[in-house]
């Protein structure tokens, strides 16, 4: 077989010390209802979805740079409108070879979303925003590549920085943070905190494939181990994107997205009298599919 991956990188300069490749999906939908005895409501479905991979290599070093953001929303008849899917997520890592397999590897990536998310069906209860949550991590580490389109990150010093730039869900005490401390009539004692820093160890699996048959997949599997408290409690991160290109500019596209974060406390309503309860960290997941436009980049 071809190397698919060589061919649907672009070069960008002339000796071929930086590449890249990427995809841009714009998937639209839309239901309509009229006289519609069942009921329903009208409404139109808008997904985007950006997959960027920027290379440099030259000698024994390199740098690779990962661009994956997401954002849906559903527009209803009534212009009322609610977020389906959000994501900002960007990694950048720094290689030095060592062996013909291994690297010295300095890793730095940030995560969050893009606007305010609530708790669905009621809009009026926050769950997210901007920055909150909002992850930086910094590490350094090998970075292991059994084969070409396999890599394993390795990274026995990470320093991972939570922040919730909210004051609702940081006095809430939200994703980790110190809650704020309030008197019986609710005014605040002690102010919440916005930070939660944890060193620890880190490990990423990433594979990248693109074959013949129009098939490109993508995925990534992230575990951190903090030093602070709970060691044993592993947070996990595992995100997957398949697409299938039907045209020169139209492609099926998949994804994945599976979440467990000890610090991430999940309501539930447990004996069903509508008042939720703390339940604790959970599985959390979240999968969308889509046809329509995509373009190279």
């Amino acid at each position: 077989m071809k190397d698919a991956n060589a061919q649907n990188e672009r070069i960008l300069s002339r000796d071929s010390t930086w590449r890249s490749s990427g995809i841009f999906s714009l998937n639209v939908g839309q239901t309509s209802f009229t006289n519609w005895a069942n009921g329903g409501e009208n409404q139109i479905n808008i997904n985007t979805i950006l997959h960027y991979r920027l290379q440099y290599a030259k000698g024994k070093a390199s740098w690779e740079n990962n661009i994956e953001a997401k954002y849906g929303t559903l527009l209803f008849a009534d212009m009322k409108t609610k977020k389906t899917n959000d994501k900002l997520d960007y990694a950048s890592k720094f290689g030095y070879q060592a062996t013909e397999k291994w690297n010295y590897s300095y890793y730095l990536s940030f995560s969050s979303q893009f606007s305010v998310g609530y708790k669905y069906p009621n809009d009026s209860t926050m769950v997210s925003d901007f920055m909150a949550p909002g992850y930086f991590m910094a590490g350094a580490g090998m970075d292991y590549h059994p084969i070409k389109t396999l890599s394993i990150l390795i990274n026995p010093i990470t320093y991972k920085l939570t922040i919730v730039n909210n004051e609702q869900l940081a006095r809430d005490g939200n994703f980790g943070v110190k809650k704020a401390v309030v008197d019986t009539n609710g005014n605040v004692l002690v102010p919440a905190e916005r930070f939660r820093s944890e060193p620890g160890a880190f490990v990423k699996f990433y594979y990248q494939e693109i074959f013949d048959n129009g098939f490109s997949v993508s995925s990534k599997l992230e575990l951190f181990s903090s030093f602070k408290e709970n060691p044993e409690n592993i947070d996990v991160t595992w995100s997957s994107f398949i697409t299938y290109r039907i045209s020169e500019y139209f492609a099926a596209t998949f994804s994945l997205d599976l979440l467990y974060d000890d610090d991430a406390i999940i309501k539930q309503d447990v004996n069903g009298d509508g008042i939720k309860e703390v339940v604790g960290p959970r599985m959390q997941s979240k999968q969308a599919f889509g046809v329509g436009i995509s373009l190279k980049l």
